[in-house]
C-alpha cells in the first residue's frame, strides 16, 4: 500500500520563517524539521554532577528542598541525591526553554510531575507561565536521566510567538529595580567621595598672610 509522505520542510509546507510559517507548517502537517527551520525550536539541556548535590543536601537538608522543590515534588524526591539531581537539571533545562534561566524564574515555578507512566511532565506557575504564554508556547517536553555520578535533562518546545529575541513581560519592572539599584549606588559612591575630600582637605586660618598669631594688632 502507497502512501504519501507529508511535507518535509517549510518550504514544502508552503510556508516562510517565523510564527504565521510554523502555523501554516502545522497545518499543512509538516514535522519537526519544518518547525525548526521556522527558527521556533526552543532546546534546553542541563547537566549537573550527583555529588554537588548530595553535598548541598547534607549541608542543608530540608532548607534546600523546600526552596527549590515544590510540595509535591518532595514528596516525590525523599531526600534522594539522584532523584533531586535530575529535577534540579530538569528545572534548568526547561528555564533554558524559555529564554530567561533561572534568575528570571523561581525554583518553584517550574515543577516537574511524575505521570502513571513513569514520564516526566512539566507544569509552569507564575512568571514561567506567564513567560510561556508570551512565547506562545504550549507543552513543553522533558527527558530526564541519571547515574550515580551525574544527572542530565533535555526540555524541548514550540514557541508560535515573537522575533528571534523576545523580552521577559516583566522586563520594565526589572529594569526599574535596576536602575534603582544603579542609582543607590552612585548617590552611596558620591557621599563616599565627598567625606573623603572633606578629610583630606587643609584647615583653614584667620589671620593674614605673614601675621604673628601672638601679636596683638594695634587699632
Amino acid at each position: 500500500m502507497s502512501s504519501t509522505p507529508g511535507p518535509r520542510n517549510v518550504r514544502d509546507a508552503g510556508a516562510g520563517p517565523g510564527p504565521a510559517g510554523a502555523l501554516a507548517a502545522l497545518d499543512a502537517g509538516a514535522g519537526i524539521e519544518a518547525l525548526a527551520a521556522a527558527g521556533l525550536a526552543e532546546l534546553g539541556v542541563d547537566i549537573v554532577r550527583v555529588e554537588r548535590i548530595r553535598d548541598t543536601l547534607e549541608r542543608f537538608g530540608d532548607r534546600f528542598s523546600r526552596r527549590v522543590l515544590t510540595a509535591g515534588e518532595r514528596r516525590y524526591v525523599r531526600g534522594r541525591a539522584e532523584t533531586m539531581a535530575g529535577r534540579w537539571a530538569a528545572k534548568e533545562a526547561v528555564s533554558k526553554v524559555l529564554g530567561l534561566g533561572v534568575r528570571g524564574i523561581g525554583w518553584q515555578e517550574i515543577e516537574v510531575e511524575r505521570l502513571p507512566t513513569g514520564q516526566p511532565s512539566v507544569r509552569l506557575h507564575g512568571r514561567a507561565a506567564a513567560r510561556a504564554d508570551q512565547l506562545g508556547m504550549g507543552r513543553v517536553a522533558l527527558s530526564i536521566s541519571h547515574d550515580t555520578e551525574y544527572a542530565v535533562a533535555v526540555a524541548f518546545a514550540i514557541r508560535t510567538n515573537g522575533g528571534r529575541y523576545v523580552f521577559p513581560p516583566d522586563i520594565d519592572d526589572r529594569l526599574d529595580e535596576t536602575e534603582a539599584r544603579i542609582l543607590a549606588r552612585i548617590d552611596r559612591i558620591r557621599g563616599l567621595a565627598g567625606q573623603a575630600s572633606a578629610a583630606r582637605a587643609p584647615e583653614s586660618t584667620t589671620e593674614g598672610p605673614g601675621a604673628d598669631p601672638g601679636t596683638a594688632v594695634d587699632g
